[in-house]
């Protein structure tokens, strides 16, 4: 069945369970462990009875991120651009606005599902910058690497200790669970470097390929940045003159597969660009904003509080207080 992206429900952390798992008739039994830090976080098995997967999930958004690792049970499913065949080893990352879908296959889940929104980051602005640049929560990026045995075992010790964590009433508790849960991430970051990633089946979608394809295009972009060279002035006429499409069929589209329109997507790489030359070079905020094409430093000011919700020169001047 095909979708149009209105269509397609966008779930919360208070909506997305009665969507996804199958009702319970004890409901008295299903009181969650206080979190009171930072965002919002979430840990559960998966053979758990109040979180028995539905055995059709239709087409779906969601606006926070989920890492599972599935030790039991088989389905098929979507995460963006890419489908699998999920069964037992499979650590899969899905981030907010990727459309994703499953179709249970077997019965008998087991694992661990952990849930978090990007404030769950927010005192911890490296740990923050992992997640903005993570492989596999990018729209085009890999979902699922599949492990073997031993790796089942060494990241199923890890969810075992945030799931500790989270029961528990330590004083520290949110920072443990953050620093497990970035070591699951960057572990999962090195196997798929190594090649350790699991054969994916590509949608032969047209909106897909098209996604792919832009998403690659304004990415070659920014490369001139590695060299503090400025990024091409390219507008969204420009991107769909070269894909072969109209500007209004290319929003569209890359709107209905990423779930953001694509002045969106290339924006948030300009802030993302941005940041790391503000924290890691000593370039003057009105350099920084001829590299991306900004008239001015007051206009490229305004543009980076709008999506960071800080000026550039708070932003700079706290990750120097942070470092040292």
């Amino acid at each position: 069945m095909k979708y149009n992206h209105k269509d397609i429900p966008t779930f919360t952390t208070g909506t997305f369970k009665e969507n996804y798992f199958r009702p319970i008739s004890d409901v008295t039994s299903s009181t969650e462990p206080s979190y009171n830090g930072p965002g919002h976080f979430e840990i559960h098995r998966r053979d758990d009875y109040r979180y028995q997967c539905r055995e059709v999930i239709p087409a779906n958004r969601l606006d926070f991120f989920m890492v599972n690792l599935i030790t039991g049970g088989e389905g098929i499913k979507t995460f963006g651009l890419h489908e699998y065949y999920a069964k037992r080893g499979m650590l899969c990352f899905e981030s907010p606005g990727k459309i994703t879908s499953w179709q249970a296959k077997a019965d008998n889940h087991a694992g661990y599902f952990c849930l978090f929104d990007a404030d769950f980051f927010q005192e911890n602005a490296q740990a923050a910058e992992i997640i903005a640049n993570y492989p596999f929560f990018q729209v085009d990026g890999i979902g699922a690497i599949q492990l073997d045995e031993e790796e089942i075992q060494y990241f199923n010790s890890f969810f075992q200790e945030m799931e500790k964590e989270y029961l528990s009433n330590s004083l520290f508790k949110s920072d443990i669970m953050r620093a497990f849960l970035i070591i699951v991430m960057k572990k999962a970051q090195n196997l798929y470097a190594a090649g350790k990633h699991f054969g994916v089946q590509d949608n032969s979608n047209a909106g897909l390929r098209l996604t792919k394809a832009f998403t690659k295009l304004f990415n070659k972009d920014f490369e001139s940045i590695k060299g503090f060279e400025a990024v091409p002035s390219h507008n969204l006429d420009h991107y769909a003159s070269q894909l072969s499409v109209s500007k209004n069929h290319l929003i569209d589209t890359v709107s209905s597969v990423a779930g953001k329109p694509p002045g969106v997507l290339i924006n948030e790489r300009i802030v993302k660009e941005a940041s790391q030359l503000l924290i890691h070079t000593e370039l003057s905020i009105a350099e920084i904003s001829y590299l991306f094409n900004f008239e001015s430093q007051s206009y490229f000011a305004r543009f980076y509080k709008r999506y960071m919700d800080i000026s550039p020169s708070l932003y700079r001047e706290r990750e120097k207080q942070v470092k040292f």
